[in-house]
């Protein structure tokens, strides 16, 4: 028997990005009505948040939102 493909709908939407006390412009990257993500914009280069916090920094928005969609696919 084969399984049934889902359809994911996956969206990137910007939105104000809280950093510490500060409001950036950046992303939310959402599965669905789940958010998993946010990405800020800093000077160029695409900062993934993880509670109020930079996680880490990439240099293109595809990458961030990449490595975002890997990790929780490896956390469910």
């Amino acid at each position: 028997m084969s399984k049934k493909d889902k359809k994911i709908e996956i969206q990137l939407a910007d939105s104000q990005v809280k950093v510490g006390n500060e409001q950036y412009e950046g992303y939310i990257l959402s599965i669905g009505k789940k958010v998993i993500g946010q990405i800020a914009e800093f000077d160029g280069q695409f900062a993934i948040i993880k509670n109020e916090n930079v996680d880490s920094f990439y240099k293109k928005l595809e990458n961030a939102v990449e490595k975002l969609i890997e990790t929780y696919n490896l956390s469910k």
